[in-house]
Formats: structure tokens, sequence, C-alpha cells
């Protein structure tokens, strides 16, 4: 028997490159680039050296030019706070999964 998925938004299974900076466990400001494993409108699944605690905040980048023929502005800003919503530490790998949940969903727009 399966149980069914309760999230809200479809959970894309993409690696993007991200850059993620907050502070760590330790209390060590860290600026880390990563990649997602899964990706949604209200959060993220990424791969992450750094030992953080549940709840951390974090602030989440997109190194992705803009070209002007999309109809952006150049200084559109690709950045996205987040807050630390699950911990999957590895025995034997120094990656760990965390999970994120936006702090303002990505269909809401800037």
């Amino acid at each position: 028997m399966s149980i069914p998925d309760r999230r809200e938004y479809y959970r894309l299974p993409i690696r993007v490159p991200v850059f993620i900076k907050g502070i760590d466990r330790s209390g060590n400001a860290f600026f880390e680039l990563t990649h997602t494993v899964n990706l949604s409108a209200s959060g993220a699944c990424l791969i992450t050296r750094q030992d953080l605690s549940l709840s951390a905040d974090l602030l989440l980048s997109i190194p992705a030019p803009v070209s002007t023929d999309c109809g952006l502005p150049e200084d559109r800003d690709f950045r996205f706070p987040a807050k630390v919503v699950r911990l999957e530490n590895g025995l034997l790998n120094p990656n760990k999964r965390i999970s994120v949940r936006f702090t303002k969903l990505l269909s809401e727009g800037p």
C-alpha cells in the first residue's frame, strides 16, 4: 500500500546549481556552491557539507545570468530566503541532504 504524497506543490527532480549562505551550528558564517536534489514552489532539497541546525535561516541564490532579451531587468534578484526543515546526515559521506522551505513561494514572484 502506497502512502499518498501530501505536498501542496509538485516536486521537480532537477539538479540546479545554487549558492547557500548562512550560519552553521558552530556560529560560523559560510558561503557554499552546491546543487539541488529536487525543487518545488515552496522549497528544495539540497546537498551541503555544512553542519546546520534545524530551523536555520539560509539565503539561496541561483548563479544565472539574465539576458536582456527575456524581458527581465538585468538586476533581477535570484535570491530566496529559506529555513531548514529537515536534516539528513550521511554516516560515511561528508555531504548532507537538507530540506528547506522558502519563506516566500517561488510562484509569488519578486
